[in-house]
């Protein structure tokens, strides 16, 4: 099981149909005044926020009347932003580590705020050895020029820098992501990329 770090932050929340994994970036475009709002508020006060995976369209809100997403999401930081020839504000967004949401309430203008902690990560030895064939992959992957551009800090002696850089990079689906997010184990995560890479022919 995963430590739970006891202090709580409160921050907004971003649900989106698609999620990011700790140490990986994703690329948003702005538009909606609370999120416009929301990131000029976030970069004044050099704060991020919490990236959580929504959950379908037909699923009914919860008892308060509030969207429904996952209870574990990304917490982010900003690490670029332009404005677009669309108009739009593009970010680009780099995840720093998983989160837990506690409790939530909307804003007037319907923004979603959160009560989060910081989820650890499991303290387990290097599992290269038992899962040769994932450190193999992510090397190659990462060995590609348009992945090198990127400038990710993959951390090869972390089992959780591997798993995470991993999952981003794969072509899978967010649900996908989101149980390597959710996993409370390398073990389980690492078995899951390995089901992933033979549906892939990896």
């Amino acid at each position: 099981m995963s430590e739970i770090n006891k202090d709580s932050l409160e921050t907004p929340l971003f649900p989106l149909s698609i999620n990011v994994l700790p140490g990986a970036y994703l690329p948003l475009q702005i538009f909606e005044p609370r999120y416009l709002d929301m990131v000029k508020d976030r970069l004044s006060k050099q704060e991020g926020f919490c990236i959580v995976l929504s959950q379908p369209e037909d699923v009914s809100l919860d008892s308060e009347g509030l969207p429904q997403h996952s209870a574990t999401g990304t917490y982010v930081e900003v690490v670029d932003f332009n404005q677009l020839e669309n108009g739009l504000l593009g970010l680009t967004v780099q995840g720093k580590y998983r989160a837990q949401v506690l409790d939530r309430k909307e804003q007037d203008d319907g923004l979603l705020l959160g009560t989060i902690i910081q989820l650890k990560e499991p303290e387990d030895d290097s599992l290269q050895h038992e899962y040769e064939n994932i450190w193999r992959v992510l090397e190659e992957i990462s060995e590609h020029p348009e992945i090198k551009k990127l400038q990710l800090e993959i951390d090869f002696s972390s089992s959780s820098s591997v798993a995470y850089h991993l999952a981003s990079l794969l072509p899978i689906i967010p649900s996908d992501k989101q149980s390597v997010l959710e996993s409370n184990s390398n073990n389980s995560r690492f078995k899951i990329l390995e089901d992933l890479l033979k549906k892939l022919g990896g």
